[in-house]
């Protein structure tokens, strides 16, 4: 039986993943998220003469012992740096040959359901997007063991640190005049780190450490201003940052490895995070049941997992969570526990996830009105009616 669609996940609801879906240990595993191109092909297919299972001649590793060989086929929509070198640290010790087929969330969900629809799993491994995605009925998500972090940041343009511009130290600023219409912004329909973008505005203008709550008026209100003000609406994180670098935006909302990645790689661009309010978010990766290869996918997962492969997402400028693994230095990145205090509320946004992106897409459309408009429009009418029933009488 298919697991139900997760709550208001769009596209990515069309893949009927079974109740067996993720078997990694037992358990999917979160892992990385989304990100910057640097150098892995989108739809590479691998080596179609690479056995599915290991040959019984399989390469030695170092202690002597027979590598697992065979194939994979991994779908993945995180960063290709790190993509990279996790497949060559993972292959290197395996034997495995793995395919990737990298693109947005939104376009893998279209690639899985495609694959679904002819009754057979396309991928082995899909690596990306939040534990939300993974959730059922039966609440699998609730089992996941979150082995790296997704934290909002900002991309800033070299123009606008070196001009006397000020650079944005909270959400708040990105409303100031010399930065209308040159702030882009990730689609939270299409992409997760917008998602996490999105529920850190919305926290940080509602006050949700003063007891407010990301729905109110005075939230939307800000992001209907924002996108008022000409904010550049991107696909995916790549997109946004191709927009620093062709100067039609001067700040970014993208993910910290991405931000951090694209700093170091160009020097023509900047980080600073959110003072008052930093999203945070767990990204998962799972085996898909029934694959071709399904012992190569395993040891992906776990490797993943492990602390070689969490070293492999420090050195990528990725968060991990491994007790005994640290994110690389450098940047004025802050520590683990500076981005744990900060008051976002993601739990409460993520289960009334289809209702934000419903009205998400009203501001977008210039459709929607605050609530309390709406009922003081209400209750005028209602007592325009009254008036004229008492007239005819």
């Amino acid at each position: 039986m298919s697991l139900p669609k997760p709550s208001g996940l769009p596209r990515f609801s069309e893949v009927k993943l079974t109740r067996r879906t993720l078997v990694a240990g037992g358990a999917a595993l979160a892992v990385a998220g989304a990100g910057v191109a640097v150098g892995v092909t989108r739809c590479s297919r691998g080596a179609a003469d690479v056995p599915v299972e290991p040959s019984a001649g399989a390469e030695a590793s170092e202690d002597g012992s027979a590598k697992l060989g065979g194939k994979l086929s991994l779908y993945t929509s995180c960063p290709e740096e790190l993509v990279n070198n996790m497949v060559a640290r993972f292959s290197q010790g395996t034997g495995v040959t793995v395919a990737v087929v990298r693109g947005s969330e939104a376009e893998l969900a279209g690639q899985l359901a495609d694959g679904d629809a002819l009754g057979k799993p396309v991928a082995d491994v899909v690596w990306g997007g939040e534990a939300l995605w993974y959730a059922g009925e039966e609440g699998l998500s609730a089992g996941l063991e979150p082995v790296q972090r997704e934290v909002g940041a900002f991309a800033l343009a070299e123009g606008l640190v070196t001009s006397k511009k000020e650079a944005p130290a909270a959400y708040a600023d990105l409303l100031v005049s010399s930065l209308a219409g040159r702030v882009a912004l990730c689609n939270p329909a299409s992409c997760e780190v917008g998602w996490l973008h999105l529920v850190a505005m919305l926290s940080e203008a509602a006050g949700v450490s003063a007891g407010g709550a990301p729905g109110d008026d005075v939230s939307w209100a800000f992001v209907q201003e924002l996108l008022a003000a000409g904010a550049v609406i991107c696909a995916d994180e790549d997109a946004a940052l191709q927009a620093l670098l062709d100067g039609n935006a001067d700040v970014a909302l993208v993910s910290e490895q991405c931000a951090r990645q694209l700093a170091r790689r160009t020097g023509q661009t900047t980080v600073a995070w959110p003072e008052s309010a930093v999203g945070v978010a767990d990204a998962c990766a799972g085996a898909v049941e029934g694959c071709l290869n399904e012992r190569q996918a395993e040891a992906f997962v776990e490797f993943l997992a492990g602390r070689d492969g969490q070293q492999v997402v420090a050195d990528a400028l990725v968060r991990p969570v491994a007790d005994d693994v640290q994110v690389a230095g450098g940047d004025d990145v802050p520590a683990n526990d500076a981005v744990e205090v900060v008051a976002t509320d993601a739990d409460a946004a993520a289960k009334q996830r289809e209702e934000i992106l419903a009205t998400w897409a009203q501001v977008l459309a210039g459709e929607w009105t605050p609530a309390a408009a709406e009922d003081a429009e209400g209750v005028e009418g209602t007592a325009g009616e009254g008036e004229n029933d008492t007239a005819e009488e």
